[in-house]
């Protein structure tokens, strides 16, 4: 253990250390020229103005669907029999898809069919009886010219051919009444057949092989098929950008799940009707887009961009570099000069992204903007 030093000579030896401290702080601050305790500024933020592209736009979502779709059904009632598509299949207009039971349907036509060569039998038996008629009188007139027979006699064989060609005519009418009833019937019977109306893809089949199908007030859809060579976006746009959206604008757009190259399309029409979606009014747009390769499924999100305004190859800069506005197109900047100087210059505007914006005037390629707030130190140019 150190000697204890008496108290004198303690207190001796703590101011000798408290000036040897001082002397050597004072020697460093005039040694390195207060270094160590002034800070260097550190250098201007600045950025290039360069050329890009811009586009305004105007994002909304939208869903995919088939250009065409068409909900098959059927006219006649009965026991699906058979049904010989699946989702996914591609079918050909006029193909046979399923047929519903005909029995009754069948049935009907062949009681109709009876009925009218009925008809048609007893029109013979008519028209046999006509021109025996027509026989009868004509001998009658002979006769009667020949004193051999009275007046009543040939007026009463007029009176039986006008009867029988009277009930001709009525047989005629309702020959015509009867084939009415089988060319329903066999219409009805077509309608047992379900057959694609369109060419397609059958998308959803709603009915399966065993089901009873009930068309009374109702037409019951069995599938449907779609068209997905051609599918149409309908994009819901805000009710604060429709006045800016019209027709004949270009579209660009990217699916969830898909590659991220977008598809592009122009703005085929507006719907005039809107629809209010938790209390927010949209308005659809519908433009269309090829689908060769059968990518682009119905009921996709597309995330939508509308150009309403683009700008190729053109000066911009960001949006942090502008200063003060003067008037609606018309900024000033800070533009770093020479030696570290700033000079404010007033600049032209055009469009702008919301990231960048396009400068017209007042700037050349490669310049260099501080994006700091700096008191320029020229006179503005």
């Amino acid at each position: 253990m150190p000697p204890r030093l008496p108290p004198k000579k303690n207190i001796k030896y703590k101011k000798e250390i408290g000036v040897i401290i001082l002397l050597l702080l004072l020697a460093f601050l005039f040694w390195g020229d207060g270094e160590a305790f002034t800070a260097s500024p550190a250098p201007p933020l600045t950025v290039r103005v360069t050329r890009q592209t811009l586009e305004l736009t105007v994002m909304a979502s939208g869903i995919l669907q088939p250009i065409k779709r068409i909900d098959v059904g059927s006219q006649a009632s009965g026991q699906l029999k058979t049904l010989s598509v699946t989702p996914g299949d591609f079918v050909h207009q006029g193909q046979v898809l399923g047929e519903i039971d005909p029995t009754l349907s069948q049935n009907t036509l062949q009681d109709a069919e009876v009925a009218l060569n009925s008809l048609l039998a007893q029109k013979r038996a008519n028209q046999a009886l006509v021109k025996r008629s027509a026989l009868l009188l004509k001998r009658q007139q002979a006769m009667y010219t020949q004193s051999a027979a009275s007046q009543q006699d040939v007026e009463s064989a007029e009176a039986d051919i006008a009867v029988q060609q009277a009930q001709l005519t009525s047989m005629n009418a309702q020959i015509h009444q009867q084939q009415i009833r089988v060319d329903t019937a066999k219409t009805n019977l077509g309608y047992t057949r379900i057959i694609a109306p369109v060419s397609g893809t059958v998308v959803s089949v709603n009915t399966q092989a065993g089901q009873t199908v009930v068309a009374s007030y109702q037409i019951p859809v069995i599938l449907q098929i779609a068209d997905l060579s051609i599918m149409t976006v309908r994009a819901q746009i805000p009710e604060a950008d429709i006045s800016r959206v019209k027709p004949g604008l270009p579209v660009c757009f990217t699916t969830l799940g898909a590659d991220t190259r977008p598809l592009c399309s122009t703005l085929r029409t507006l719907e005039p009707a809107p629809e209010t979606i938790n209390n927010a009014v949209f308005y659809n747009a519908l433009f269309d887009v090829a689908n060769p390769q059968g990518t682009l499924r119905p009921e996709m999100t597309a995330l939508v961009s509308v150009v309403l305004q683009r700008a190729d190859n053109v000066l911009t800069i960001p949006v942090t570099a502008l200063g003060p506005q003067i008037d609606a197109s018309h900024y000033r900047v800070n533009l770093m000069g020479t030696e570290g100087k700033t000079v404010a210059r007033t600049i032209l505007t055009g469009i702008d992204d919301g990231t960048r914006i396009e400068v017209k005037e007042g700037l050349q390629d490669g310049e260099a903007l501080v994006i700091a707030s700096l008191p320029p130190s020229e006179t503005t140019k």
